[in-house]
């Protein structure tokens, strides 16, 4: 496969197709050229989209974090338990505390 056409050589292509016409494999070098800028353009604006969504949730959830601190120091308290601080940058709907383990039975022997 050949490489893309320069910036350069594009230019040039547009200068010579101004004075007069172009040959067939130079119209086929200008047409690669505008593809490959094309194509270049939309795999910058695609990866350009994916960081602007990840920065735009991750200052959401820098938000919620904020708003759940003010909302502990508000109350007096001086932790945030670890789950709810997970829910939070997970945006779970409903938080709730993790299961509570069930007690260890213990034995008693009888002495005798």
């Amino acid at each position: 496969m050949t490489r893309p056409p320069t910036v350069e050589q594009l230019l040039v292509l547009a200068d010579r197709a101004e004075r007069g016409r172009l040959s067939a494999a130079e119209a086929s070098r200008l047409r690669a050229g505008i593809r490959a800028v094309v194509a270049s353009q939309r795999g910058t604006s695609g990866r350009l989209a994916v960081a602007n969504r990840g920065r735009r949730r991750s200052t959401a959830q820098m938000a919620a974090v904020r708003a759940l601190v003010a909302s502990a120091r508000q109350r007096g308290a001086r932790t945030v338990p670890v789950w709810i601080l997970a829910a939070t940058l997970d945006d779970e709907p409903e938080i709730q505390p993790p299961a509570q383990p069930a007690p260890i039975a213990t034995r008693t022997r009888a002495v005798g």
